[in-house]
């Protein structure tokens, strides 16, 4: 009795919630203002005293439990008539009804519930308009020409790899709380950001990082290239704030890093998002393929020879480290993951699905206007 108890008034909190969120955006405002930080600084200081992610090892035992319930329905088809067994399994079911239903709680309060905010919105005394090609052309060159002059500021090895000295953890912070005047959800407290165990597949899957909502932890891959981490993190940490949107968060990071005192990770801001505003420059501009547009385009500046070595995911050879030693091929990986994510970002909302993250261009051509153009 007890347990269909819990689980008609935790399916009733859950629904609700949900129809709350899509319904009124006010209330997510509110909720992700007053309540959400809450949580944060409650649960994610406690997920913070562990040194490893503790929403991988969660994924890990779900993957477990899962099969352990095929495995079980399979055996009930062949011994469903010994009572004991029967009762010891379902006994089992109910206690992964439990869990399954406290983690869809967890997810809609800590994920759900935040993709249904206000949008941000960079420039908040002006409208948003449609820009003309000739202004996304100003932006990526601005871009190009930030990231060719930061890339010789760098330090680096005798191979030209990039070398970086200080506390990132702290570094990535202090570059948020600078940006808390303007937008006041970050400031606050943030957790370290912890490195993926299992990150060859997220290498293979094309995922620098991730927020475990029903953990709340930021993670990010282990295996990138040194370059990624700086945005990475600040990406992942805005998340921890409400930010769900990932074009925000990748904005919000992008700010915050190109406003740090740290050359590094202004750097690392620039190069997150040239390759955005490349191929929605490119995008626009060989609508036709005529010789004029690839005329137009040779004009531009191009990235340096180090900037094309720095703007990169992995390295060569963690590349062919990681494919010597996988057991599902990228390909492979790479679809499920894209499949997904935008199925998943499109379940909150999100038309654009896994399309969203290209939002990061319309933000910066806003934030930049009046600036540059």
């Amino acid at each position: 009795m007890k347990y269909k108890r819990y689980i008609i008034v935790m399916s009733a909190i859950i629904i609700f919630l949900n129809l709350a969120a899509w319904i009124s955006p006010a209330l997510c405002d509110w909720y992700v203002v007053c309540i959400f930080p809450i949580w944060v600084n409650i649960f994610a200081r406690f997920m913070n005293i562990f040194s490893f992610s503790v929403g991988e090892i969660m994924i890990v035992i779900a993957i477990i439990l899962t099969l352990i319930v095929v495995i079980l329905g399979i055996c009930i088809v062949f011994l469903g008539k010994k009572k004991a067994f029967l009762r010891r399994t379902i006994k089992f079911y109910k206690m992964v009804g439990v869990i399954f239903l406290t983690v869809c709680l967890i997810i809609t309060l800590n994920y759900s519930v935040l993709y249904h905010c206000s949008p941000l919105d960079p420039n908040k005394m002006k409208e948003s308009r449609e820009y003309t090609l000739t202004e996304l052309e100003i932006l990526r060159n601005f871009i190009v020409e930030q990231c060719n002059a930061y890339a010789e500021l760098m330090e680096r090895d005798e191979e030209e790899n990039v070398i970086y000295r200080k506390d990132m953890q702290l570094t990535a912070k202090e570059a948020l709380w600078g940006l808390s005047e303007e937008y006041p959800r970050l400031a606050g407290y943030y957790p370290d950001v912890k490195y993926i165990y299992h990150s060859a597949y997220m290498s293979q899957a094309n995922i620098a990082g991730v927020y475990y909502s029903f953990s709340l932890e930021a993670n990010c891959n282990g295996k990138m290239y040194i370059t990624n981490y700086p945005s990475t993190f600040c990406h992942e940490l805005a998340h921890l704030h409400g930010y769900s949107f990932e074009d925000e968060a990748e904005f919000l990071s992008y700010l915050a890093c190109i406003n740090s005192e740290d050359v590094f990770f202004q750097y690392s801001g620039y190069l997150a998002v040239l390759n955005y505003l490349e191929r929605a420059y490119q995008d626009s501009l060989f609508m036709s393929g005529s010789k004029e547009e690839w005329a137009r385009y040779r004009n531009q500046p191009e990235r340096s020879l180090l900037v094309a070595n720095d703007c990169i995911f992995l390295k060569e050879e963690t590349w062919e480290e990681i494919e010597e030693h996988s057991l599902i091929s990228t390909k492979k990986v790479d679809e499920i993951s894209t499949t997904v994510i935008d199925t998943s970002l499109k379940a909150n909302g999100v038309e654009e699905g896994i399309a969203a993250y290209n939002g990061v261009v319309g933000l910066l051509l806003q934030y930049y206007d009046g600036i540059l153009y």
